[in-house]
């Protein structure tokens, strides 16, 4: 199993209840030196604007303290009011342990923002930051595929739903299931999502629980990320990614009438010419076998 797992992170700066902190390119190079005196580690520069650190591996590893997984990536991404850390996991027994995996990588995150970056840039008026989990569950939908009562099920413990991302090159799409809840928002798959989807998810989390909480930080009403956020992040994700159910729908009859038009189109090659069909079956096996996928992912 594998999983990816991004810690979204927020800064808020002193002030700017009265104006507006925009950080020129000398004092983005200020922040990434003292970044870099203070992890160890040269920067790595992106075709975008976001200034990359790889970490070390081995330190992680020490902080999660299980033998569940390896972590085989990972890198923190600084750019003006935003840190983003991402982690890629691997184990045979990696799902029992995210909430604990899930802490860890949040207690391990707090201490390198407050180390590289909160603490020596105070004259750049840092003082505080917000920061929210997603993973990406590689193989993670065989956990739904077992029978459970409706009621008392893992859909009807958190706002969960199921969602179908439209494929370029499959009329099948991809299902994913998302978990919303505050410690963290989970996204279930068979392989992972698209990049597209990936940079919609990350971007809605900033929009409707990063940016909406340090909003109401200066009202001084919360200190913690909590229902309502995760409330318009779930109405955000359901009208524009693919999860109401008349987009489910829709994606079930494409589906439908694709298996029915290869279905048809077996029909025809058999009708025409039985015996040419038959000797040359051993083409069509490939095509059989994914016709029988294809059903089998729609009735699971």
């Amino acid at each position: 199993m594998k999983a990816e797992v991004y810690i979204l992170g927020l800064f808020t700066f002193q002030g700017e209840e009265d104006e507006n902190i925009v950080f020129s390119n000398e004092q983005l190079n200020i922040i990434n030196t003292n970044i870099e005196n203070q992890l160890g580690i040269k920067r790595v520069s992106q075709p975008s604007k976001w200034v990359n650190y790889p970490l070390n591996k081995k330190e992680l590893m020490e902080c999660l303290h299980t033998s569940a997984c390896t972590i085989t990536a990972a890198e923190m991404g600084y750019y003006h009011h935003r840190v983003i850390f991402r982690f890629i996991l691997e184990g045979e027994n990696l799902h029992p342990e995210l909430r604990n995996i899930r802490q860890n990588l949040k207690s391990y995150s707090k201490e390198i923002i407050q180390k590289a970056i909160i603490q020596p840039n105070r004259d750049l008026k840092f003082i505080d930051f917000d920061i929210y989990p997603l993973f990406i569950i590689h193989e993670g939908l065989n956990f739904f595929m077992k029978k459970e009562d409706p009621v008392f099920s893992n859909d009807t413990t958190t706002m969960a739903f199921d969602i179908t991302e439209p494929s370029k090159l499959s009329p099948i799409g991809k299902k994913y299931n998302i978990r919303i809840s505050i410690p963290s928002t989970i996204i279930y798959t068979k392989a992972g999502v698209s990049d597209d989807f990936l940079k919609a998810m990350i971007n809605s989390i900033y929009q409707y629980c990063l940016y909406e909480k340090k909003e109401l930080n200066k009202q001084k009403k919360i200190t913690e990320i909590g229902e309502g956020q995760l409330v318009k992040l779930w109405h955000h994700i359901i009208d524009t990614m693919g999860g109401r159910t008349l987009d489910k729908n829709i994606a079930k009859v494409s589906q439908t009438n694709y298996i029915l038009a290869f279905a048809a189109l077996l029909i025809a090659i058999v009708a025409f010419d039985i015996e040419k069909f038959t000797a040359n079956w051993h083409y069509l096996t490939g095509s059989v076998k994914t016709f029988a996928n294809v059903i089998f992912s729609i009735f699971h």
